[in-house]
Protein backbone atom coordinates (compact mmCIF):
# COMPACT_ATOMS: atom_id res chain seq x y z
CA UNK A 1 0.00 0.00 0.00
CA UNK A 2 1.38 3.39 -1.02
CA UNK A 3 0.86 6.08 1.60
CA UNK A 4 0.69 9.59 0.20
CA UNK A 5 1.28 12.80 2.11
CA UNK A 6 -1.39 15.49 2.13
CA UNK A 7 0.09 17.52 -0.71
CA UNK A 8 0.32 14.44 -2.93
CA UNK A 9 -3.27 13.53 -2.12
CA UNK A 10 -4.42 17.02 -3.03
CA UNK A 11 -2.52 16.88 -6.32
CA UNK A 12 -4.28 13.57 -7.07
CA UNK A 13 -7.61 15.23 -6.16
CA UNK A 14 -7.02 17.91 -8.80
CA UNK A 15 -6.01 15.16 -11.21
CA UNK A 16 -9.39 13.49 -10.56
CA UNK A 17 -11.18 16.68 -11.62
CA UNK A 18 -9.03 17.37 -14.67
CA UNK A 19 -7.96 13.99 -16.04
CA UNK A 20 -8.80 10.71 -14.36
CA UNK A 21 -11.51 10.29 -11.74
CA UNK A 22 -10.36 6.71 -11.03
CA UNK A 23 -7.39 8.00 -8.98
CA UNK A 24 -9.91 8.49 -6.17
CA UNK A 25 -10.01 4.73 -5.67
CA UNK A 26 -6.40 4.88 -4.44
CA UNK A 27 -6.66 7.88 -2.12
CA UNK A 28 -10.08 7.53 -0.51
CA UNK A 29 -11.09 5.62 2.62
CA UNK A 30 -14.07 3.28 2.10
CA UNK A 31 -15.99 5.20 4.77
CA UNK A 32 -15.10 8.70 3.55
CA UNK A 33 -17.87 11.23 4.15
CA UNK A 34 -18.44 14.27 1.93
CA UNK A 35 -19.69 17.22 3.98
CA UNK A 36 -21.30 19.56 1.46
CA UNK A 37 -24.42 21.66 1.15
CA UNK A 38 -26.05 20.37 -2.03
CA UNK A 39 -28.61 21.91 -4.34
CA UNK A 40 -30.25 18.49 -4.75
CA UNK A 41 -30.91 18.29 -0.99
CA UNK A 42 -29.03 14.97 -0.71
CA UNK A 43 -27.61 14.04 2.70
CA UNK A 44 -23.85 13.58 3.15
CA UNK A 45 -24.47 10.20 4.77
CA UNK A 46 -26.26 8.70 1.75
CA UNK A 47 -23.05 7.63 0.03
CA UNK A 48 -19.52 6.93 1.30
CA UNK A 49 -16.03 6.33 -0.01
CA UNK A 50 -14.62 7.01 -3.45
CA UNK A 51 -18.11 6.76 -4.96
CA UNK A 52 -19.26 9.75 -2.88
CA UNK A 53 -16.36 11.85 -4.18
CA UNK A 54 -16.91 10.63 -7.75
CA UNK A 55 -20.59 11.53 -7.48
CA UNK A 56 -19.70 15.00 -6.24
CA UNK A 57 -17.28 15.58 -9.13
CA UNK A 58 -19.71 14.08 -11.64
CA UNK A 59 -22.58 16.27 -10.50
CA UNK A 60 -20.28 19.31 -10.43
CA UNK A 61 -19.09 18.72 -13.99
CA UNK A 62 -22.39 17.57 -15.54
CA UNK A 63 -23.40 21.06 -16.67
CA UNK A 64 -20.01 22.09 -18.08
CA UNK A 65 -17.58 21.28 -20.86
CA UNK A 66 -13.87 22.03 -20.71
CA UNK A 67 -13.77 21.77 -16.90
CA UNK A 68 -10.53 22.92 -15.32
CA UNK A 69 -9.81 22.80 -11.61
CA UNK A 70 -6.69 24.70 -10.55
CA UNK A 71 -5.05 25.41 -7.21
CA UNK A 72 -4.87 29.07 -6.15
CA UNK A 73 -3.41 28.63 -2.65
CA UNK A 74 -1.87 25.59 -1.00
CA UNK A 75 -2.15 22.83 -0.41
CA UNK A 76 -1.51 23.55 3.24
CA UNK A 77 -0.86 20.60 5.49
CA UNK A 78 -1.20 20.47 9.27
CA UNK A 79 -1.34 17.19 11.13
CA UNK A 80 -4.00 15.00 9.52
CA UNK A 81 -5.54 17.93 7.64
CA UNK A 82 -4.80 19.32 4.20
CA UNK A 83 -6.54 22.30 2.65
CA UNK A 84 -6.34 24.42 -0.47
CA UNK A 85 -8.14 27.20 -2.29
CA UNK A 86 -9.16 26.31 -5.83
CA UNK A 87 -10.63 27.85 -8.97
CA UNK A 88 -13.19 26.07 -11.15
CA UNK A 89 -13.71 27.09 -14.76
CA UNK A 90 -15.97 25.48 -17.32
CA UNK A 91 -18.07 26.25 -20.36
CA UNK A 92 -21.76 26.03 -19.52
CA UNK A 93 -23.58 23.46 -21.67
CA UNK A 94 -27.08 24.90 -21.18
CA UNK A 95 -28.60 22.01 -19.20
CA UNK A 96 -28.91 23.20 -15.59
CA UNK A 97 -32.54 23.57 -14.48
CA UNK A 98 -33.33 27.14 -13.48
CA UNK A 99 -30.19 28.66 -14.99
CA UNK A 100 -30.64 31.61 -17.33
CA UNK A 101 -27.05 31.68 -18.60
CA UNK A 102 -26.57 30.99 -22.29
CA UNK A 103 -24.87 27.78 -23.39
CA UNK A 104 -21.24 28.53 -24.21
CA UNK A 105 -20.72 31.01 -21.37
CA UNK A 106 -17.49 30.45 -19.44
CA UNK A 107 -18.21 30.20 -15.71
CA UNK A 108 -15.51 30.62 -13.06
CA UNK A 109 -15.67 30.64 -9.27
CA UNK A 110 -13.50 29.78 -6.27
CA UNK A 111 -13.77 27.65 -3.17
CA UNK A 112 -11.85 25.85 -0.47
CA UNK A 113 -11.40 22.20 0.44
CA UNK A 114 -10.41 20.58 3.72
CA UNK A 115 -9.49 16.90 3.88
CA UNK A 116 -9.07 14.87 7.05
CA UNK A 117 -6.61 12.09 6.28
CA UNK A 118 -6.34 8.74 7.99
CA UNK A 119 -3.80 6.09 6.98
CA UNK A 120 -2.86 8.12 3.90
CA UNK A 121 -6.44 8.33 2.59
CA UNK A 122 -9.25 10.89 2.57
CA UNK A 123 -11.55 10.07 5.51
CA UNK A 124 -13.62 13.30 5.58
CA UNK A 125 -14.03 16.04 3.01
CA UNK A 126 -15.47 19.53 3.53
CA UNK A 127 -15.98 21.94 0.65
CA UNK A 128 -17.04 25.58 0.71
CA UNK A 129 -17.48 27.47 -2.53
CA UNK A 130 -18.62 30.91 -3.61
CA UNK A 131 -22.16 29.84 -4.44
CA UNK A 132 -23.47 33.40 -4.71
CA UNK A 133 -20.91 34.29 -7.39
CA UNK A 134 -21.66 31.01 -9.19
CA UNK A 135 -25.43 31.59 -9.11
CA UNK A 136 -25.03 35.19 -10.34
CA UNK A 137 -23.06 33.97 -13.36
CA UNK A 138 -25.67 31.30 -14.04
CA UNK A 139 -28.47 33.89 -13.95
CA UNK A 140 -30.07 32.29 -10.91
CA UNK A 141 -29.99 35.41 -8.71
Amino acid sequence: MVVHNGKQIYERWVQAWNQDISVLDDITSPDCTVHQARLDQQNSERQKGAEALKDMIGSGCAFFDDVKMSIETGPIEEGNYVSARWRFTGTYNGTMPGAQAKAGKVIAFQGMDIFFLEDGKIKDYWVSSDGVHFMQQMGML
